[in-house]
């Protein structure tokens, strides 16, 4: 019974980050029997277990972006650096994922609190919520990844494994 149990508050966790509210309620009038032979409870957890996975799968799908933040990349001997341009971001509006060899970048940029107040003359700074995506290089010591916050740019350094950094060769144009 502790199974079921969690794995109902697992479907109302589930529900509220997909519809951004809590889950409703649900008396005995919204059950319905289940055919003969199938065992419910077992059903049920079988049907969580899935709603979990694939709830896990969204969790590093791209999402909606108002805007994108401009980004530079520079390589040192043992470490990937990248810094995101992200004025007017807080830190608890950031988030950084790493899933599949690449880097996840999410975020929002709140509007101007005063805005209600306000008539807008000329926007040029777009707000809303923002990702940027980059692919992570073999070798990339994913674990030790570190990322701050200093002057509105989000910097993310990430180590390299010292067999994983590239030496540069010229290319012949034929």
């Amino acid at each position: 019974m502790q199974e079921l149990e969690k794995a109902l508050g697992d479907v109302k966790v589930l529900h509220q980050k997909v519809f951004g509210r809590p889950a409703p309620d649900l008396g005995p009038q919204s059950y319905i029997p289940f055919p003969v032979g199938i065992d419910p409870i077992e059903h049920a957890l079988h049907e969580v277990r899935d709603l979990k996975e694939i709830s896990e799968q969204l969790a590093f799908a791209p999402r909606p972006v108002a805007w994108t933040p401009s980004a530079d990349t520079f390589a040192k001997e043992d470490e990937l650096i990248i810094q995101l341009e992200i004025p007017g971001v807080s830190r608890e509006d950031l988030k950084v994922l790493v899933h599949g060899g690449e880097c996840v970048v999410r975020g929002e940029r709140k509007p101007p609190q005063r805005l209600e107040t306000m008539r807008p003359m000329a926007m040029e700074r777009p707000w809303g919520p923002f990702e940027r995506r980059f692919v992570l290089p073999v070798g990339s010591r994913v674990g030790e990844i570190q990322a701050r916050v200093i002057s509105g740019l989000l910097e993310l350094q990430i180590p390299l494994e010292q067999s994983a950094v590239s030496k540069e060769h010229k290319v012949v144009i034929d």
